[in-house]
Parts: structure tokens; C-alpha cells; sequence
């Protein structure tokens, strides 16, 4: 009997420490975090959800094109079915994949995209043009020449044109500017006024309107051709520093409707319209009814984190708008952009004037750039996320 009390008092002993031990590596008192829906800030590992977290680079481009978008309205009125398709596949990959660009150098060429394709071997997705020139009769052929623009679309490539609107610098004068005659321009610079632009019956207004019926004529002829364009005029307006912008919000907003109803007057029927903002200039926007996409310029921001704040406030200003980088230069990496959760539906460095005025010799060969070089470009086609023009669907 002694002997199976004992045996009973040692079981007991042992049942108790066993006890001690589970309550003690319960979740409660584990250092590791528990598997929730909410990961702990400090936890390396993603959730575990019912869904996969979002990794945008394993989004396959034909899964998303896929995809079923909502009814698409444009602020054009019967828009073309080519514009419309363009745009429908930009709401489709928005926030999964962005797509490459590069700007004309000057105005009407592919000159830079053919100088990241002779160092990368690929083709930006979009090329940019600019009518810069358009008030000049010597430039007249060279707007009339769509055949760059035709093979870059027939090629599958994207086609945005905005306007660096050159104006007299004074009445009756045969030189012309659009920047405002101030600070660095003060002796180069337009005191053209574009409050008195959207009075009818000015000098001013006369000006105007004939630029525009040149502008509308030749986006009619890509619009015969059932080319698309990504419309970005107006641009970097409340910056005050081209014409455009000198003389506050709202004599903009009357010329952009101005443009926008005379196009509209015209047929033109082929344009996306893009709103290119700067800071703190709510009072300037158009309004959504003749806005589809808004962008933002921006220059020497090498710090993503910086890139990431004027993604999230374009974002938070316009949350039911596309979201561009319309134009760059001296930037973050897109890849480390991307990733910080900067998803620019497009991004276009600005030219380099000296690199790509030809498209051979000593300055093309290089791989330096004045706003985005050949390492620049290699490591944003590296990203799964970049589309280039070989990616690109047929958006006829």
C-alpha cells in the first residue's frame, strides 16, 4: 500500500509540471507573433489572409487585360473606338503594371526612344511629341509628316503630345516665347496676357484661337489615321512660369475650355485629356467633366521615399482619377519606387537635348543622360511591373 501511495503521489507530480509547462508555452506568452489577419508592424512575413497578398509583379499583362472594367466615360463625347480601347487597357493595368515612355527631343521624333532601345534592346511603351513649334511656317512640314507618328502606333506604342504654347512676346513682335517675361526669362520671356486671351475681340484672343484651329487640324489628321493621343496642354500651369499660368486659375480654366470646346467643336473625337498638377493648385483643375487622367512634372527627386509622398498626395487629391508621372528627370528608380507603393501608371524622363539631337556618333553611343542614363533604364525594364512596346497589345 505504501508503496502505490508513493507511485500515486509521483504521477500526480509529474501530471503537474507537465501542466505548468503547456500553460506556459500557450500563444500568450510565445515570442513569436500569432498567425492573424493584421500583421505585427516588426513580422518579416506577410499575412496569412484568405487571399494572397498583392504582389503586382506575378500579375500576369493577360490576366489583366481580362479583366472586366466598369462603363468608361471620357470627357470627349463619342469617343473613338481606338481611344476608348487605349483607355480601357490603362484602367486595367493601373496599379499592376506602368508603362515606359520617352519624350521627343525638341518636338517631333522618336530620337530618344531609339537611344534607350540602342543600349537596352527595348522600345519605351509610349513616345511623347510637342507642337511647340506650331506657330511657325518653317515647322508646318514637319507637323504635316505623320509618318513617325503612324509607325510608332502601328508599332503598338502609346502616342501622348503636349504643347509648349509659343506666343508673341509683344504685339506685332516676330519673336516668340511661352515663358513668362520674369526672373530667368525676363529679357527672353512673353508679357502676352491670357486673362485678356479669353475675352473675345482681343489681340490676345485672336492669337489664340488661330493657334488652336492649327493644333485642332493636325490631330484631326491622326485622328483620320485612327490614332489616339494622350492630350497634355496647359502643363505645370499654377508654376506661374509659362504664359499660361501668369495671371491665376481661372483665366487657365476658361482657356482650357476654350480649347477643349473648340476641339469638341472641331469632331475631334481621338483624345484622352491629361491635367498636369502642381501643388497645392486645387483652385486651378479644369474640373473631372474635362479631365480623364492627372500627372505630376517632377525633377531631382532621388529619394524614393520623396517620389512616394507625391504619389500618395496625386493620389489623395484625385482618387478617381489615373494616376501619371507625366514627366521626370533625375529620379528615384522606378523599381524601388514601385515597390514603396509609388505605382505611376506611366513615366516619361524629359530629353536629353545634346545625347539624341542625332541617332549616331560619339554623344548617342554614350550611356550618361541628363535625366535618366542607360543603369537608370536597365534597372526599370528589370521590373516585372514596366511594360515595354514589345509587351504592348494591339489597342486598334
Amino acid at each position: 500500500m505504501k508503496n502505490k501511495t508513493i507511485f500515486l503521489m509521483a504521477l500526480a507530480f509529474v501530471a503537474m509540471l507537465l501542466c505548468y509547462a503547456c500553460e506556459n508555452n500557450s500563444p500568450a506568452n510565445n515570442t513569436e507573433p500569432p498567425v492573424t489577419d493584421t500583421l505585427p508592424t516588426n513580422n518579416p512575413q506577410p499575412p496569412v489572409t484568405d487571399t494572397p497578398p498583392t504582389n503586382n509583379d506575378t500579375i500576369s499583362l493577360d490576366s489583366l487585360l481580362a479583366s472586366h472594367v466598369d462603363t468608361l466615360t471620357l470627357a470627349v463625347a463619342n469617343t473613338s473606338t481606338a481611344a476608348m480601347n487605349v483607355y480601357s487597357f490603362l484602367q486595367k493595368i493601373a496599379g499592376n503594371k506602368t508603362l515606359s515612355g520617352t519624350m521627343a527631343n525638341v518636338n517631333w521624333n522618336i530620337n530618344e526612344a531609339e537611344w534607350v532601345h540602342h543600349h537596352t534592346g527595348k522600345y519605351p511603351a509610349l513616345n511623347g511629341f510637342d507642337y511647340i513649334h506650331i506657330y511657325a511656317s518653317w515647322a508646318i512640314s514637319t507637323y504635316n509628316n505623320t509618318g513617325v507618328i503612324e509607325d510608332w502606333w502601328n508599332n503598338k506604342g502609346l502616342v501622348t503630345i503636349c504643347w509648349h504654347w509659343n506666343v508673341p512676346v509683344a504685339q506685332g513682335s516676330s519673336d516668340y516665347a511661352f515663358y513668362t517675361k520674369k526672373g530667368d526669362h525676363s529679357s527672353d520671356g512673353t508679357t502676352f496676357d491670357i486673362s485678356k486671351a479669353v475675352q473675345d475681340g482681343t489681340y490676345e484672343n485672336g492669337i489664340v484661337k488661330a493657334d488652336l484651329n492649327k493644333v485642332a487640324t493636325h490631330l484631326l489628321a491622326l485622328q483620320q489615321k485612327n490614332i489616339p493621343v494622350l492630350w497634355r496642354p496647359l502643363h505645370e500651369a499654377a508654376g506661374g512660369w509659362f504664359w499660361w499660368g501668369a495671371k491665376g486659375a481661372e483665366p487657365l480654366k476658361a482657356l482650357w475650355r476654350l480649347m477643349f470646346e473648340t476641339f469638341e467643336a472641331k469632331g475631334l473625337n481621338n483624345l484622352i485629356w491629361v491635367w498636369t498638377a502642381e501643388p497645392g493648385d486645387n483652385a486651378w483643375y479644369p474640373g473631372d467633366e474635362y479631365v480623364d487622367i492627372v500627372g505630376r512634372d517632377i525633377y531631382n527627386k532621388t529619394a524614393t521615399s520623396a517620389m512616394l509622398s507625391e504619389y500618395n498626395t496625386l493620389r489623395n487629391r484625385f482618387p478617381n482619377k489615373l494616376t501619371i508621372l507625366s514627366e521626370c528627370g533625375n529620379v528615384a528608380k522606378i523599381a524601388d519606387q514601385w515597390n514603396a507603393g509609388a505605382k505611376w501608371l506611366w513615366f516619361m524622363p524629359w530629353y536629353h537635348y545634346d545625347r539624341t539631337k542625332a541617332t549616331s556618333g560619339s554623344d548617342f553611343n554614350s550611356t550618361g543622360h541628363q535625366h535618366a542614363n542607360v543603369a537608370w533604364w536597365s534597372d526599370a525594364f528589370s521590373s516585372d511591373a514596366v511594360l515595354s512596346r514589345d509587351e504592348m497589345p494591339n489597342l486598334k
